[in-house]
């Protein structure tokens, strides 16, 4: 995996860069970067927005983070096309919806509900294997950032070698939540 520790959220853009699929790996979220990064990426037109977790930046915070970079708040605010999967099945729906739509994707907490210990191991591991195909097929088309939070159990380190396995290119965020080398790694 290739450590960037100078990655920055200020630099992550979806659009223009070739269909690619970008995993990046952080220790814990920053969500004011967060927020500022779908700020930003909103300000470039529609795109995928997929919080498969339970955070995502409230109203007020976004209202801010938007007026820093333009007067156009409304529009922009209409761009992100937010999707909340409740668990790992409905994950897998919405990026096979996501195939024949031509918007760039943004993923944040990828494999959060693949540690819901109510299922089985073995059918986790499935439907992890479905999302990966998925976001592999997505990937030839559009740009693909899936950002994953690093976990130190087992189940995590096999569910990211299957992630990881079909990513284009893996980046290590040894800071809080950052994201220069993701811009530099979609060009």
């Amino acid at each position: 995996m290739k450590a960037q520790p100078d990655l920055s959220l200020a630099n992550i853009s979806l659009t223009p860069v070739p269909p690619r699929l970008l995993l990046i790996v952080i220790q814990e979220p920053d969500h004011k970067a967060i927020t500022d990064l779908i700020a930003r990426l909103a300000l470039g037109g529609a795109f995928h927005l997929i919080s498969n977790g339970h955070w995502l930046p409230d109203q007020d915070a976004m209202l801010e983070a938007v007026r820093r970079y333009t007067v156009a708040v409304e529009e922009a605010l209409n761009n992100p096309i937010i999707g909340r999967p409740a668990n790992c099945f409905r994950l897998r729906d919405q990026l096979a919806r996501a195939v024949s739509q031509p918007y760039a994707i943004l993923i944040l907490n990828f494999l959060h509900d693949f540690f819901d210990p109510d299922l089985e191991l073995p059918l986790r591991q499935q439907v992890l294997r479905q999302c990966c195909q998925s976001l592999k097929d997505l990937s030839r088309s559009k740009p693909v950032v899936v950002i994953v939070r690093q976990v130190d159990t087992q189940e995590y380190q096999q569910f990211f070698r299957s992630l990881a396995s079909v990513a284009d290119d893996v980046l290590e965020a040894e800071e809080a939540f950052v994201p220069e080398a993701i811009q530099c790694s979609l060009l």
